[in-house]
């Protein structure tokens, strides 16, 4: 508890049993990211492992979770471990497979209540270490705190930061997300994931324009600077956020008509690091070349040709100072 410095991230731990935690997840307070769905074996292989484990006694990993302003919590839990024990728990799909306890296969929760009351008990009465991210805590840290853990795909990212920011936020990028339309084959068909794509090419575009100012300082990361991206996004008004879709669309534009040039190698990384990158620059030159009254063909000819640019922009770490640098080096070469 206590005061933070701005990189710190502040946790208390919290022991509580499954019982006390399926009450919450009924009651909307334990929240779990709107992630595609696993398949139900998935899901049966996943509940199965972790009641063999709590049944052996066995400690199940410690689970962060990040709290809200209205006291609820939101999971962070790559595994999906949590979020299938709570819905064995709900009686969705049995247990199966438990190499020690093959009594057990083929039991959803009300059998268990029935004919093993005892195992039923050892399950609900099994204890979880959470391990809680206070709300005072920067957002961008809560969100820094998946990528210690592991490293997740954009898709769950995404649906940990829509449900971390709030509804504003995912109703623009929902909105800004349709404006792509059917043709932008070079993003992935995940929403979550165009939106977040969606995201990083506004942050790029807000860098440039100063939206995001040079006094946060130069080394400000990844993070951080989607953070800012999406105080951007809350300044703006409708006639605004229509504007930036209609740019989205145009931009889509022209990528897709300069087809083989672009869209292959984007088709490719779809969904990747290397795509982010790649697109948070390309839209940035086509508006860039707009403004300045380029043909954006031809600027995105000689852009894309400077290999030892894209080189650069590929081992270079994503911060305020590099990005800005990059896109002095464009401006350069588009004059």
């Amino acid at each position: 508890m206590g005061g933070f410095s701005e990189n710190h991230i502040n946790s208390y731990e919290k022991k509580i049993s499954l019982y006390q935690l399926h009450r919450m997840y009924q009651d909307g307070r334990l929240v779990f990211p709107p992630v595609p769905a696993k398949t139900s074996k998935k899901k049966v292989e996943k509940v199965s492992s972790a009641l063999e484990a709590i049944l052996m006694g066995v400690i199940l990993p410690v689970v962060y979770a990040s709290e809200r302003q209205d006291g609820s919590l939101l999971v962070q839990d790559s595994s999906d471990r949590l979020q299938c024990l709570m819905e064995f728990l709900e009686g969705r799909f049995p247990a199966a497979g438990l190499e020690f306890y093959p009594e057990l296969d083929g039991c959803r929760l009300n059998t268990l209540e029935r004919h093993f009351p005892r195992i039923s008990s050892l399950i609900y009465d099994s204890k979880i270490f959470l391990q809680v991210i206070e709300y005072t805590t920067p957002k961008y840290m809560h969100m820094q705190v998946g990528n210690y853990m592991e490293k997740r795909s954009f898709t769950r990212e995404q649906g940990v930061r829509n449900e971390l920011y709030g509804k504003d936020l995912l109703a623009v990028l929902d909105y800004l997300e349709r404006s792509l339309g059917r043709p932008a084959v070079f993003f992935s068909r995940q929403k979550l994931n165009r939106q977040y794509m969606i995201l990083r090419i506004l942050m790029y575009r807000f860098v440039f324009t100063e939206e995001i100012p040079e006094e946060y300082g130069e080394e400000m990361g990844l993070q951080q600077l989607l953070d800012r991206t999406v105080e951007c996004l809350r300044k703006k008004d409708d006639d605004e956020i229509e504007e930036l879709a209609e740019d989205f669309e145009s931009a889509t534009r022209k990528l897709i008509k300069q087809g083989e040039q672009v869209i292959p190698e984007l088709v490719c990384e779809r969904g990747k690091e290397r795509q982010a990158k790649t697109l948070g620059y390309l839209y940035h030159v086509v508006w860039m070349c707009r403004e300045r009254g380029y043909r954006s063909g031809k600027g995105l000819k000689q852009i894309l040709s400077d290999r030892e640019l894209w080189e650069q922009i590929k081992s270079d770490k994503v911060t305020f100072a590099n990005i800005r640098r990059h896109y002095h080096e464009m401006e350069m070469r588009l004059r």
